[in-house]
């Protein structure tokens, strides 16, 4: 147990320190560390995931809680939560007093300009593992027509009225899922 909550530790700390941009630029860190000490394949995680966006809170500290939670308990939830907050926490008080000297300094400005395009290939690399799982399964052959349909619906109610409420959207996906798959 102690060996799995430091596990635990490492591994949310290290995806902590290194992932810039917001949760889901984790994912492919995830998906790396979760298969690697075989806590869930990546089909699992793209299920993890999808609860993870559907429920209150940050998707990278709601899927930590989940991992941490299947592989140690209640304890390995907090711990792997706690850790991956931990880096953010620690830079934001050590750097913050710099940063406001240095508001508008042009080497500040082009470090944080120059993390813009790593979060945006990030994110879009997690976008493509999520379709790629969603659409495709295993394999680029096995088409799910069925889950296609099902988002292009919803593609339509959000874009096409607008004045529908997301929280229905989720609702309707969820409940087409269980009658159509």
């Amino acid at each position: 147990m102690i060996m799995d909550l430091l596990t635990l530790i490492w591994v949310f700390f290290k995806i902590g320190l290194f992932s810039f941009g917001g949760g889901l630029t984790m994912v492919p860190l995830f998906i790396i560390e979760f298969e690697k000490h075989g806590w869930m394949t990546s089909d699992r995680f793209m299920d993890v995931l999808s609860l993870a966006q559907m429920t209150p809170g940050a998707i990278a500290m709601n899927s930590a809680t989940y991992v941490g939670n299947s592989v140690a308990g209640v304890t390995g939830g907090v711990v792997a939560t706690g850790a991956l907050a931990a880096p953010s926490v620690i830079i934001m008080l050590l750097m913050s007093r710099f940063l406001m000297k240095v508001k508008e300094h042009p080497i500040k400005e082009a470090v944080f300009g120059s993390l813009k395009p790593v979060t945006i290939a990030l994110i879009m690399f997690a976008g493509l593992q999520i379709g790629e799982n969603t659409f495709f399964g295993d394999t680029f052959t096995n088409i799910r027509w069925k889950v296609i349909g099902i988002a292009l619906f919803i593609a339509v109610c959000q874009y096409g009225l607008k004045k529908i409420n997301p929280i229905f959207l989720i609702v309707l996906s969820a409940i087409a899922g269980v009658l159509v798959l």
